[in-house]
């Protein structure tokens, strides 16, 4: 996946289940992704900085674009492991980057690790880890690229 791909799939996706809105195109090549997004009211804590669960489904989300793209049947698969580090506040209204690099994807199995950044001071606000079970490439379902 390029740039362009990677914008493309972010205002286009290819399923209709839910999504992070919000999302603006960073980077992208065949094994990582970055993109970026203003943590706005939708994503925040009591604390009003961003919410640990929305940390969590940020690497969820990214990281499964990630393995998409680099995953050569282009399988979401099914998130079977998610671990995160919550490290420091991402306050409300501050822009944060979040990159997610394909460890290594299998026949069945894909990891993706996630970096969750503050853009202003680069601090590094939560890292996560996903393990997906992709399935078979022939499997029902699969959408070609």
């Amino acid at each position: 996946m390029d740039l362009e791909e990677l914008r493309t799939f972010l205002a286009h996706p290819r399923h209709d289940g839910w999504r992070v809105p919000g999302l603006e195109a960073v980077r992208a090549d065949h094994m990582s992704i970055a993109v970026r997004l203003q943590v706005g009211a939708n994503l925040l804590n009591y604390g009003r900085t961003l919410h640990g669960g929305a940390a969590a489904t940020l690497v969820d989300s990214v990281g499964s674009i990630a393995i998409v793209s680099a995953d050569p049947a282009g399988r979401f698969g099914v998130s079977v492991d998610l671990n995160i580090t919550w490290l420091a506040p991402a306050p409300e209204g501050e822009w944060i980057q979040v990159e997610a690099t394909v460890l290594k994807t299998g026949r069945n199995l894909a990891f993706v690790a996630v970096d969750i950044r503050r853009e202003a001071d680069h601090v590094l606000v939560a890292q996560g880890r996903m393990t997906k079970s992709l399935g078979s490439p022939t499997a029902a379902g699969v959408v070609a690229r």
